[in-house]
């Protein structure tokens, strides 16, 4: 398998697309190793689990990690010996909490440190993170198995609202996939769309595709479906979709008023799930509700407020600190991920006693930032441009300054004076600490992954100091 990795990786890059085109004719589940339905058959047993078995088995998980990273990994081995403390010392939650945060910073100066012993380089994947909002992290994973075990919690959730993985499926795919060449390529049961090409000219040509190819699902940044979908609605198009069963959306959070846009255009139930590309924690919404379910079988996650205590009242805002069960290669623990989730101490209807989070109210960074330093959710500052949604193609909100907000916004149609006067009138009706300058701008760049950051927060801020 080796080799045969190490020849594809030295192809021409032709050949590399012809292969994936090749594999595209295959449903993904049967390209993975046996550790996909060794991982999915369990979970169709474990999330029915009770909530103690939840915390039994999670705790079960969480001694295995530890003491396997402090025989195998350097930075646990001398961080356990700082603590003058044995992960047999670990024997609940609370001794558990003793341990310190694992911070992104910590894991770009420590990356052999933090590497198990157990793995060869040459057996891992180099891993970096998108980068949108902090410096890109990187970090090692096992190749194979890391997505055969992901993809197995994700058909999981997935299954949870309909997906089949006894069935031939075909998706449509509109996320940061680079295409062969323009903004389309054809992967066998996949429509590759880009999201880099979403412009008033081409929609069309996206409509069309996505038709003819008549997919079962849809996965999608929210923010790029969210441009298809209002063209779709501004347009009058009926789209005769008749095999789409669910709208997936995952990687960026996703907002009540663009799960409504897409479910009208795309007339289907929009669903989301959330988690990283450090894999340390993932929740999916369910049959039932759109709380995250947090999957205590991925791993352990825990709320952190500004007190640097557990967030257990309803609504409560607190950090999602996660250890993720999935990767030995180069565990991390109690690794911060400047994620800002909302608690709920609710069971869901579906049956299932997973932790719930509401919602995630966006990353550390997410957050305005007032003249006397206090953080405050931006989830609300685009209320009055969503009144006028019509005449806008893309907007963002840019933070430089304490008490400062910028708004760009890249109008399809010129807005009247009474309708700019609306926008800023509801901004500070919810922010009246903030000044607000709008700037009229002819676009909006995407990350190079393909996302679109709707907040670009330049302040540096702590939560922990809040």
């Amino acid at each position: 398998m080796l080799l045969l990795e190490l020849i594809f990786k030295n192809s021409p890059k032709i050949l590399k697309n012809y292969v994936k085109i090749f594999k595209g004719h295959f449903p993904y589940e049967k390209l993975l190793d046996k550790s996909f339905l060794q991982m999915y058959n369990f979970l169709q047993k474990s999330q029915w689990y009770s909530k103690e078995e939840h915390q039994e088995y999670q705790m079960t998980q969480i001694k295995k990690l530890l003491n396997y990273s402090y025989d195998n990994v350097p930075y646990y081995n001398e961080l356990f010996r700082k603590m003058s403390a044995f992960p047999q010392d670990i024997k609940d939650y609370k001794d558990f909490k003793k341990i310190p945060y694992l911070t992104r910073d910590i894991v770009r100066q420590n990356p052999d440190q933090l590497l198990s012993k157990e793995f060869k380089k040459s057996e891992l994947r180099y891993v970096s993170t998108a980068g949108t909002t902090n410096l890109p992290l990187r970090f090692y994973e096992q190749k194979r198995k890391t997505d055969s075990i992901e993809w197995a919690f994700i058909a999981s959730i997935w299954g949870n609202v309909g997906y089949d993985i006894n069935k031939k499926n075909r998706f449509v795919t509109l996320r940061g996939t680079l295409p062969h060449k323009g903004y389309y390529e054809y992967r066998g049961l996949e429509l590759v769309l880009s999201s880099f090409y979403l412009i008033e000219e081409n929609l069309m040509n996206y409509v069309k595709r996505i038709e003819d190819f008549n997919p079962d699902y849809i996965r999608a940044y929210p923010s790029s479906i969210t441009i298809l979908s209002e063209f779709i609605l501004r347009n009058g198009i009926k789209l005769n979709l008749s095999n789409l069963k669910i709208v997936m959306c995952a990687s960026e959070n996703i907002y009540d008023y663009q799960r409504e846009i897409i479910g009208a255009a795309f007339n289907t139930k929009v669903y989301s799930h959330y988690g990283h590309s450090e894999r340390c924690t993932l929740g999916g919404e369910c049959e039932k509700s759109t709380y995250y379910h947090m999957l205590s079988e991925y791993g352990y996650t825990e709320l952190i407020n500004n007190k640097d205590e557990d967030a257990v009242e309803e609504d409560e805002l607190g950090e999602v600190v996660c250890t993720g069960f999935t990767n030995y290669a180069m565990p991390f623990i109690r690794y911060r991920t400047g994620d800002i989730g909302v608690n709920s101490n609710k069971e869901c209807e579906c049956g299932r006693k997973y932790k719930l989070i509401k919602r995630i109210e966006g990353r550390i960074h997410d957050f305005f930032v007032d003249k006397s330093g206090s953080i405050v959710p931006s989830t609300c500052a685009d209320d009055g441009l969503r009144k006028i949604i019509e005449k806008v193609n893309n907007f963002q909100f840019i933070q430089n300054e304490p008490g400062k907000v910028i708004l760009n916004v890249d109008f399809r149609s010129e807005p009247t004076e009474d309708e700019m006067g609306r926008v800023i009138k509801r901004f500070y009706v919810k922010y009246p600490r903030f000044e607000l300058e709008i700037r009229k701008v002819d676009s909006i760049k995407r990350t190079k992954n393909g996302k679109q950051r709707f907040f670009v927060q330049n302040i540096p801020i702590d939560y922990k100091k809040q």
